[in-house]
């Protein structure tokens, strides 16, 4: 698979022909996630995010959304830790009208003061049901446990109350300024059409962006867990318990995180390759759902991981997991677990590759972390070249039995 790459000012581009298809899978992200926030801003990023595809300097938001479904396309906004991702699809012979649609969108957005209120009362309204809500609630709290404050892994993804109430027009403006028009995008096109012909329309598109310094990523500050820290909510009108269980993971650019990935996927990655998750859901029966997670990111994100659990398991389901870990550092890693850890991940990477949208997020990742040109080709070797010693290494320096940090939110202890 061969991916052609052009620069259109400080817009990074990406594209990949997929012959057969009729369609064009993109995947937009804009340097204005979470760590780019200004320190105690929990929320701007967001906030502006969520307003881009509300309209534009051209169009309203009614008239911007009429012209997407004109054209069958279908375009939304997530913010991550490190960057807001515009993803879409549209056919191959309208990817051109598309992509100026979205670059009217990032580049001139109307940011109307009515949009920007609109947004941020569905933002306040998904606070509020997120404080009722279990797994939400145990994010928040390991969040806490595991990051100081002002780290920006810190705040909850969609913000803090009191900065998405407050945020001014002229806050979310400047954001946009700095962080959107100002930071280093990366944009992937993967679908039917030929790769020099989507580069061209993208140059074509965003040709005007405006020419910046960029924002530099890799500011986020190391953290230390130094001790176990837990942590019970009590969550009320709750009849099951959500835990997580977590450390501070590596980022994405280390050379060791493909090690970590196996490694994930021995301990509790899911209920069919992992000796956790077999154990606690499958064996035991301890859990509604048992998986773990470690996420990329450029800092030291989140290790964790997470079950929901009847009130009355909750110390067999940790304790158990704990059984696993420690197995897993003492060295207790077999040929089996390793070969079908790694087979788990290389078929989640086939699979991936039978799609536009997965193909899209594959390369995605290697631009966005510099993994290098050749990493789609590379990954599955170095997965496949993961061995026993990497793996028990990866557990020993990320995941302490004794340092970590573990939530709970659920129903009031029985009496």
């Amino acid at each position: 698979m061969e991916v052609h790459r052009r620069s259109v000012g400080p817009l990074r581009v990406a594209a990949v022909q997929i012959p057969g298809l009729r369609s064009v899978a993109s995947l937009f992200a804009l340097e204005a996630g979470q760590w780019s926030e200004p320190r105690g801003r929990a929320g701007v990023a967001r906030l502006v995010a969520q307003t881009l595809l509300r309209g534009t300097l051209a169009r309203d938001a009614d008239a911007w959304a009429a012209a997407l479904d004109d054209l069958g396309a279908v375009a939304r906004l997530d913010v991550g830790s490190h960057a807001a991702v515009l993803s879409g699809q549209c056919l191959v012979a309208d990817l051109r009208p598309y992509l100026r649609l979205v670059a009217e969108a990032v580049l001139h957005p109307a940011l109307d003061p009515r949009e920007v209120d609109s947004v941020r009362a569905q933002t306040l309204a998904a606070l509020d049901e997120a404080s009722r809500d279990t797994r939400a609630v145990a994010d928040l709290v390991w969040r806490e446990l595991a990051y100081p404050a002002p780290h920006p892994f810190r705040g909850r993804p969609l913000g803090e109350p009191e900065v998405v109430r407050a945020a001014a027009i002229e806050e979310v403006r400047a954001f946009h300024r700095r962080a959107i028009l100002g930071g280093r995008p990366v944009l992937v096109l993967a679908g039917g059409l030929g790769a020099p012909a989507m580069l061209d329309a993208a140059e074509e598109a965003f040709g005007e962006w405006p020419a910046s310094g960029g924002i530099q990523p890799g500011d986020v500050p190391t953290v230390t867990l130094a001790t176990a820290e837990r942590r019970s909510v009590v969550v009320p009108d709750k009849t099951q318990c959500d835990v997580i269980l977590g450390w501070l993971g590596l980022p994405r650019t280390d050379p060791r995180f493909t090690a970590a990935r196996v490694t994930n996927m021995v301990f509790a990655a899911d209920t069919f390759a992992s000796r956790a998750g077999k154990i606690v859901r499958d064996q035991l029966g301890l859990a509604y759902y048992f998986h773990s997670t470690i996420a990329a990111t450029r800092g030291q994100g989140p290790w964790v991981v997470r079950m929901g659990v009847n009130p009355r398991n909750v110390e067999r389901a940790i304790d158990t997991t704990f059984v696993e870990l420690r197995r897993v550092l003492a060295g207790e890693v077999g040929g089996d677990d390793l070969d079908l850890a790694r087979d788990k991940l290389v078929g989640e990477r086939q699979v991936a590759l039978e799609s536009p949208g997965g193909i899209a997020g594959m390369v995605l990742e290697a631009e966005l972390f510099d993994l290098g040109p050749d990493h789609l080709e590379r990954y599955p070797r170095e997965l496949r070249a993961v061995t026993t010693e990497q793996v028990v290494e990866v557990a020993r320096a990320f995941l302490s039995a004794d340092r970590y940090a573990l939530a709970i939110a659920g129903p009031p202890p029985a009496a």
